[in-house]
């Protein structure tokens, strides 16, 4: 029985998706679970799998395309079975109900694009896979290119190109350049920095490898001890756990914190809800989870909807201070930096001690100065009450 392939509802996402890339082609044999396409939305990207055996037999949104949840976008079915009655009468546009062309990344590139040429002329620069705008360019040209041109480039130019691979952005790090772009363009970002002495957190941190927890909990993680920090700070600053959307300030009651985790595509975040409500071995269980399932691209839009606040941890990477991008429409992301040793005078003795480096970036339309040191000052002071954190 064929089977009707819509484009998915991912978690809570309501805007229209696109493919980033087809994965089958019309003809093709697919088992249950294989996955047939990937999918994006504007925060998350994810695979959609055929949910029976069968053959593609038709593709009705090209990748790059896109349209409204719930679109057909293929057809699985047998291999002689009918399925006149449930193709589109035309596709996305008008476009004729036949398998969609894709518009793949050599064709977007073809040298046929851009300045005019003789077909003499784009027959040579395909072959020799030479983009017209640089003939164009490099010649001052503005009539139409001729074959000539293309050998002038290709004796006086060409062997002093520098090389290099185009791509295009697609998929997660198109949809991370539009929205740090935005962040960018929309905001008015404060950067503010300071140390903080944590000697007394990571001693006791070091104690609990030494001594298994009685309720069998892992030991937490630099990470989770930094979130369970800046949620209890954020409750004692919330103008910092806000959203600023269209004039309108929101200040929120749940702390839902976002944790920044790098993946291959590039960076993604996933939310720990009510983050002060939970203790310290709650987000450290979940936020492990959350990592596991982003670095198997398998976030739900639950997983990454309604976030108040971000975190971004650098320190793993040696980097100490940092200038983070603010995650529209928050007003405010911290990022920490490297736990690391330093000197310093105790009763007219040198004693070394250990320290972290925080940087609060602020949107200072709705943020100013004071109100964000005020807020490392409280999470500076929750982070040397080891006791009271680890609880």
């Amino acid at each position: 029985m064929a089977f009707k392939v819509a484009m998915p509802k991912l978690g809570m996402i309501e805007s229209d998706m696109s493919i980033v890339e087809w994965k089958v082609k019309v003809g093709d044999s697919v088992e249950k679970g294989q996955i047939i396409c990937i999918v994006e939305g504007q925060k998350i990207t994810n695979s959609v799998e055929a949910e029976i055996n069968g053959v593609i037999r038709g593709i009705y949104v090209p990748a790059g395309s896109p349209c409204k949840i719930g679109t057909l976008i293929a057809i699985i079915a047998g291999a002689d079975e009918d399925i006149s009655g449930l193709a589109p009468a035309s596709g996305p546009g008008g476009a004729p109900a036949a398998a969609a062309p894709e518009i793949t990344e050599s064709a977007a590139s073809s040298p046929d694009s851009g300045p005019k040429a003789s077909p003499a002329a784009k027959a040579l620069a395909r072959s020799k896979n030479i983009r017209l705008e640089k003939v164009a360019s490099a010649l001052g040209i503005t009539r139409r290119i001729t074959v000539f041109d293309i050998e002038e480039y290709i004796e006086n130019y060409k062997a002093f190109e520098p090389q290099c691979t185009e791509s295009r952005l697609t998929g997660m790090r198109r949809v991370i350049a539009e929205r740090m772009m935005a962040s960018s363009h929309g905001t008015a970002p404060v950067t503010i920095m300071r140390t903080v002495d944590i000697t007394t957190l990571m001693a006791a941190r070091e104690a609990m490898k030494a001594e298994p927890d009685v309720r069998g909990e892992a030991v937490p993680s630099f990470n989770a001890l930094m979130l369970k920090a800046s949620a209890l700070a954020l409750r004692a600053h919330p103008a910092l756990n806000a959203t600023y959307e269209d004039g309108v300030l929101y200040t929120w009651e749940d702390i839902n914190i976002n944790m920044a985790v790098a993946v291959e595509a590039g960076l993604t975040v996933p939310v720990i809800r009510k983050a002060d409500k939970k203790s310290v071995y709650e987000i450290n269980g979940e936020s492990k989870l959350l990592a596991k399932k982003a670095e198997e691209n398998k976030l739900s839009g639950e997983d990454l909807a309604g976030g108040t606040f971000c975190v971004t941890n650098l320190g793993m990477r040696d980097v100490e201070f940092s200038t983070p991008i603010i995650n529209p429409p928050q007003v405010a992301i911290l990022g920490v930096g490297a736990v690391k040793p330093y000197l310093t005078l105790e009763d007219g003795k040198v004693v070394q001690r250990q320290q972290t480096y925080l940087s609060l970036t602020v949107d200072h339309r709705i943020i100013d100065g004071a109100p964000g040191a005020a807020f490392l000052q409280t999470l500076a002071e929750i982070l040397q009450d080891a006791e009271k954190l680890l609880a």
